[in-house]
């Protein structure tokens, strides 16, 4: 599993191709395509969950990684203890 991070130095950055390295802009543009991305670009934290070319799953905020992001992770890699 690969990681990446993005830290604009505001949120709309978020939406700029530059803001993200390279390996990760076809995540940026999966993201902007879908319905969360059209709807809120720029929610921050944002946590995207990214597979075989496309978003598995997509949540804002410490809660949504916590709650949602992770038990997935667990699922997708079939670590869940």
């Amino acid at each position: 599993m690969d990681y990446q991070v993005v830290h604009p130095a505001n949120a709309d950055l978020v939406m700029v191709e530059e803001s993200w390295p390279a390996p990760a802009r076809p995540i940026r543009t999966a993201f902007l395509a879908s319905e969360e991305g059209r709807q809120r670009p720029n929610a921050t934290p944002r946590f995207i969950l990214f597979q075989d070319g496309k978003i598995l799953l997509t949540v804002t905020g410490n809660g949504g990684w916590k709650d949602k992001m992770w038990p997935m992770i667990q699922d997708v890699t079939a670590t869940k203890a």
